[in-house]
């Protein structure tokens, strides 16, 4: 997949993608600006605005190229910025070019994922597991890996993922973050929060080099930015304040506003049209979207039709396995070579299956399982499955003709698809994908489907012109149709 020609300066640049990198750059030299007023700030304004500013800035990646709002632009509901990516793969770039690679090889490091939204995943609880039910509820990330248990904020340790995964930022050492952070323009805004410890480090003169090297580190050399011990413990302190600053930016109501028109309906300042009404209704039965898109008065809650005096987070963050087929087109599939640094990011090639939170529990994901013993033996439970994603935001996007993903690997391009495919994709018959009629009258096979669950969709029963009743009421989830968030409280974040 040639991503660089549809990159600023290629052969047939992306235009979404140039917006999305002027957006960024103006709204960093914006914040920065605000930076300079941050002492007049009390402490929670300080906070988020230095974990937006954090958010915006490309410097913190290798190549100066990417930052994380680069692939969480808010105008898409904190997704991806490009209809072209989205359409035709899901998965974003990387910051890493590759220079050897020959079609259909992607030429830059991209992961096997759809960046999933922050928006409201600051919510989340601490993941645990609940025995009565044998369930994980929790986390952040499609595979639950950001647990919260080490900080006690799922947001916070899902934010020190992607400056450090390989396929995303791509930095070598969580020390590279923190050197670049102190030498921005907002490290006063950092020691002004944090302290002036934050920066008490003696970095080596060789570290400007070893951080415009991409990740991961050599085995033999698992933390290539070498620091005394004293320093290490100093420079990781830090990057999980600078991580702690961005979580609190992403529970802000900038991000997670319940804004949105069905929250103007709870507050009595709106009324839906009668398709969105019947959606409603139907997402609270016979579509059955509200087991797991919670849309009831709070996190938990099983009586969808009380009056909600706290916003509705739709979702129980819990994992399901909704037997969502391969996407073929991930170039993900392609990356089964070392590159020109000798990382291979998928040595399976397309004999890759993506197991979620089995894959996590196992000790087979990107982070280590905090509970070895106890979740391990777990593991096989969870296979395929991934984290219920909150609804809202589904159809947030800058124009009607605006192709997102949907689901962890962007299969889905639509929200009518994705009704269809959980009204008929157990009831249809099987097809490869390509066939004529995929998607419409048939679906191809579950990627796994040893945990497919058979219980709660596949086979609603629901009239096309139900699905679409039902994609009117998804869409009254977007935020912004009210400048003020509504009146009811918002809801306390779950331990």
């Amino acid at each position: 997949m040639n991503i660089a020609s549809l990159l600023p300066g290629g052969a047939h640049e992306d235009p979404d993608v140039v917006i999305a990198n002027a957006f960024i750059t103006l709204t960093e030299s914006s914040l920065l600006q605000q930076v300079e007023q941050a002492p007049s700030l009390d402490l929670y304004h300080q906070l988020t605005l230095l974990g937006k500013t954090e958010i915006y800035d490309v410097n913190l990646s290798p190549a100066k190229n990417i930052a994380c709002a680069t692939c969480h632009v808010p105008y898409t509901g904190f997704r991806g910025a490009s209809s072209v990516f989205n359409a035709t793969t899901a998965a974003q770039p990387g910051g890493t070019a590759i220079t050897n690679a020959t079609p259909p090889e992607p030429n830059y490091r991209i992961g096997p994922r759809n960046p999933q939204s922050y928006a409201y995943a600051a919510f989340a609880p601490i993941l645990h597991y609940n025995a009565t039910q044998n369930s994980f509820y929790g986390g952040n990330f499609w595979d639950m890996r950001a647990t919260g248990i080490r900080l006690g904020n799922p947001a916070a340790e899902q934010a020190e993922g992607p400056p450090v995964n390989p396929v995303e930022m791509g930095n070598i050492d969580t020390a590279c973050v923190v050197w670049k952070a102190s030498e921005s323009q907002y490290a006063s805004l950092i020691t002004l929060i944090w302290g002036a410890q934050s920066f008490a480090i003696r970095w080596p003169s060789n570290v400007a080099a070893v951080c415009a090297k991409p990740g991961p580190p050599p085995t033999n050399d698992p933390l290539p930015v070498h620091l005394s011990t004293v320093d290490r413990g100093t420079s990781d302190t830090t990057y999980d304040h600078i991580a702690m600053s961005m979580a609190s930016y992403e529970s802000s109501p900038d991000v997670s506003g319940f804004s949105s028109k069905f929250d103007a309906y709870l507050a009595g300042n709106a009324t839906l049209t009668p398709a969105e009404l019947n959606g409603y209704t139907l997402f609270n039965g016979k579509a059955r979207c509200n087991q797991c898109h919670l849309s009831g008065t709070a996190v938990g809650s099983t009586n969808s039709q009380a009056p909600a005096d706290v916003g509705p987070l739709f979702t129980d963050f819990t994992a399901n396995n909704i037997g969502l087929p391969k996407n073929l087109a991930l170039p993900y599939y392609c990356e089964n070579k070392p590159d020109q640094f000798g990382y291979t990011a998928n040595p399976l090639g397309f004999a890759f299956v993506d197991l979620g939170v089995g894959g996590f529990l196992n000790g087979t994901g990107a982070a280590p399982n905090p509970n070895t013993l106890q979740w391990k033996q777990l593991a096989p439970l969870f296979n395929g499955m991934f984290q219920t994603p909150t609804a809202r935001n589904v159809d947030k996007k800058p124009s009607p003709t605006f192709v997102k993903e949907y689901m962890h690997n962007g299969y889905l391009k639509s929200l009518k698809e994705v009704v269809h495919f959980y009204n008929t994709s157990q009831a249809l018959p099987r097809c490869a994908q390509g066939s004529p009629g995929e998607k419409v009258t048939c679906w191809p096979a579950p990627e796994y489907p040893a945990t497919l669950n058979t219980t709660q969709l596949g086979n609603l029963g629901l009239t096309s012109a139900e699905e679409d009743d039902v994609v009117a009421f998804l869409q009254t989830l977007t935020d912004g149709f009210v400048t003020s968030p509504a009146t009811f409280a918002r809801p306390a974040k779950k331990e």
